[in-house]
């Protein structure tokens, strides 16, 4: 061996024993360190300086009333200097928590732009004509960017991958990429709506397990363009199995002693909370998801749930019309116009909310909005503005966008949006709750002494082509034949023991003389997902994905 290979083997081989040496020869130092990494404060925990732990679990989980009532005082302040009308989203406030929100910056650009200047300015020293062409277009695809749109708003990519196979072309079929953009074709007002019980949660062991029957029920959603879920109570005669004695003679109902609850017992103790606060941390775009929820327990291994990619969850360089995000604190360097402006200097800062929807930079409207409140924003211009996604603030401070209703970008452009989420302490308060004016048009339990759900649907020449009903109901076995088209549409799925427990269970139902034989009754449909099936039983998760499976082609169809 040559004396300088042997010289550099030797210096290779007092390196590695100078680290054994350091670490005592058993890595415990490694893991020393490890575990010290691994304590420090995240900037979830409650030892982080720029996060105020919320411990008030109410706090986690306000219903929608205290949006609605922003919504209802902001237009009545705004009405008689802004003739039109806007409205702020109402969604559930799950874990709300103090912090400032600086602006966001979009790093993977500015990561891009220092490595590709690097990369030019090593290379310009070797080769001056293939650096004189890079600057050329360079500067030809910023003119570009002035002069019209870098980059495809989200219908553009929608209808571009459309076809994905060029019938022209001799190239293979790029599978690399997802081409199933969700394509909005005219605006909506009918809704898909599901019911289930959060106690097949409860039916398992494991924190692991139930996530991931909860992330199921989610992608179903998601996936079939569900508009509202909720989570019901199917045994609210009963109390909770860790009751004691004293709480049982002291007549306290199930709702005060279920409020007792830990956070860190809510999987076993309140699976219906618990699927609640999954379905709506899931369902919350990413860059909406740290403003909006605190650390909880329930949360546990929500980071290794699937993605449910929704077209409400934008990303930081797709540019789309409506957007959903969160109103942070007002400072000085958000925008140019607050300092340079006399109308603003004359102005309060109560007239104005910024609001980070992830486009980088906050964007100012012109309502007070409480800070932390979740918002869906209209921009008043379809196309995305110069430069984009190479925006500044003075850029985002030019950008006219107002609050809208979280219904609006369904109603006025057919975009799926999402789902809200609530909660019914009894079977009969899904039907009683409803938040739509005239109720559910049409409700359809599921059983397997039901029917077969192919006999109840329409023919499909009827709801294809949007015919009109005859105005005579038909019925199959005592269920009634789905209409030809539908306004709110709601499909109810049992828990382990089925429906009919959850029928008898209900006070009110009970009261009306409901029985387990009379269960089908309290529902317009009565459906079998699956007729001879080769298993026992159908579980709640694989019961949810059948029935919109088994509904899709007449949703679809229904105008």
């Amino acid at each position: 061996m040559p004396e300088k290979e042997k010289s550099k083997k030797r210096k290779r081989t007092a390196v590695v024993v100078q680290d054994l040496s350091d670490n005592d020869g058993s890595g415990s130092m490694d893991v020393e360190a490890h575990t010290e990494r691994e304590m420090a404060p995240s900037k979830y925990s409650a030892a982080h300086p720029l996060k105020k732990r919320v411990d008030d679990d109410e706090k986690h989980h306000r219903k929608d009333s205290s949006r609605q009532v922003v919504v209802e005082s902001l237009l009545k302040k705004k009405k008689s200097a802004k003739p039109e009308k806007s409205k702020v989203r109402g969604e559930d406030d799950v874990g709300t928590k103090d912090r400032t929100s600086a602006p966001i910056v979009d790093q993977a650009h500015v990561t891009k732009k220092s490595r590709k200047d690097g990369n030019l300015k090593e290379e310009g020293k070797g080769n001056a004509k293939r650096n004189a062409a890079v600057k050329d277009s360079e500067d030809e695809s910023e003119d570009s960017a002035v002069e019209g749109r870098p980059t495809k708003t989200y219908q553009e990519d929608a209808m571009e991958i459309d076809d994905p196979v060029d019938k022209n072309s001799s190239s293979d079929l790029n599978t690399s990429k997802p081409s199933a953009l969700f394509k909005p074709k005219k605006g909506r007002d009918w809704t898909l709506s599901i019911a289930l019980p959060g106690s097949f949660i409860a039916n398992t062991k494991s924190i692991e397990q139930k996530n991931s029957l909860a992330a199921r029920i989610a992608r179903a959603a998601a996936v079939f363009c569900v508009d509202e879920v909720i989570i019901f109570d199917d045994d609210p005669s009963t109390l909770p199995h860790f009751a004691s004695k004293t709480q049982i003679k002291g007549k306290k109902t199930k709702a005060d002693l279920l409020a007792g609850v830990g956070p860190d017992q809510e999987p076993w103790d309140n699976p219906d909370q618990f699927l609640f606060h999954v379905l709506s941390y899931l369902e919350c775009p990413p860059h909406l998801r740290v403003a909006l929820f605190p650390h909880h327990p329930n949360l546990r291994g929500c980071g290794a749930m699937p993605s449910l990619d929704m077209p409400h969850h934008s990303r930081p360089t797709e540019w789309t019309q409506y957007r959903e995000g969160v109103t942070v604190e007002v400072r000085d360097d958000f925008s140019t116009l607050h300092s340079n402006s006399r109308r603003n200097k004359a102005s309060t800062p109560e007239e104005f909310s910024y609001v980070d929807c992830g486009i980088g930079f906050p964007v100012r409207v012109p309502y007070a909005i409480p800070l932390h409140m979740r918002v869906t924003l209209k921009f008043a211009n379809a196309d995305p503005p110069p430069r984009w996604p190479k925006i500044t603030q003075q850029i985002a401070d030019g950008l006219n966008a107002e609050p809208v209703l979280a219904s609006t970008p369904r109603e006025e452009a057919g975009y799926y949006w999402g789902y809200t989420i609530r909660r019914a302490e009894s079977l009969s308060e899904v039907f009683i709750g409803s938040p739509y004016e005239d109720g559910y048009d049409y409700t359809l339990g599921t059983s397997e002494r039901g029917v077969r759900l192919s006999s109840l649907l329409p023919d499909r020449r009827d709801y294809r082509f949007g015919s009109e009903d005859d105005g005579e109901p038909e019925f199959v076995n005592g269920s009634l034949k789905l209409p030809t088209s539908f306004k709110h549409l709601l499909l109810v799925i049992g828990g382990v023991q089925g429906l009919e427990p959850a029928v008898v269970s209900d006070p009110i139902l009970k009261e009306k003389g409901f029985t387990k034989e009379k269960a089908h009754e309290a529902f317009d449909g009565w459906v079998d997902l699956v007729p001879g099936q080769g298993s026992r039983t159908i579980r709640t998760e694989e019961a949810v994905w059948l029935a919109l499976m088994g509904t899709r082609e007449y949703v679809e169809g229904n105008v």
